[in-house]
């Protein structure tokens, strides 16, 4: 292979994607560097440790149903400390990311997922965090089962029009 086509073969952008911000400005979406990783892995260890401890003793506790204990861990976690990932990821201040509106985190989320393996980085920042930490995260997909747990649906029953109609003559007769 020539050094032309080895050149071709490079991946040399360093961006992911850009997000267009709410007044208009363009924020560019970077690719994740080992650094940023090493980064985030920090933060979970130190910042993300102290958050898990409290969300797991909330948990725990039978005194809650499971909304309040949702309830209850989202109002203990401060936005900074969700917003650090993104001014990791998006190289920029925390003030920055804290600025971000809900459309246009969600916009850098898009942007993530669409280039992104996040199951396979997310175990890889689970080994790195155990390996540096000597701390266990559990796995996404437990993750996912507990932020969002299945829940059986029941089939609605749709009413007919005669149906309907004879509740409706019941009741009229039931108040007379």
């Amino acid at each position: 292979m020539g050094v032309e086509a080895k050149l071709k073969t490079l991946d040399v952008e360093k961006n992911l994607g850009v997000v267009t911000l709410s007044d208009g400005a363009q924020l560019p979406v970077p690719k994740l560097s080992m650094l940023k990783i090493i980064k985030i892995v920090k933060f979970l260890g130190v910042d993300g440790a102290k958050i898990y401890s409290q969300a797991r003793e909330v948990l725990i506790d039978d005194s809650y149903d499971q909304i309040e204990k949702y309830a209850v861990i989202l109002e203990s976690i401060q936005e900074a400390q969700v917003m650090r990932i993104f001014s990791i990821i998006l190289d920029i201040k925390d003030d920055e990311a804290l600025a971000l509106d809900i459309n246009e985190s969600l916009d850098v989320l898009l942007v993530l997922g669409e280039n992104l393996d996040f199951e396979k980085t997310f175990t890889q920042v689970r080994q790195l965090m155990k390996k540096l930490f000597n701390k266990e995260l559990p796995d996404f997909k437990e993750l996912i089962d507990r932020a969002f747990p299945e829940v059986p649906m029941e089939p609605v029953k749709e009413e007919t029009s005669e149906e309907a109609t004879e509740e409706k003559q019941e009741e009229k007769e039931a108040t007379a």
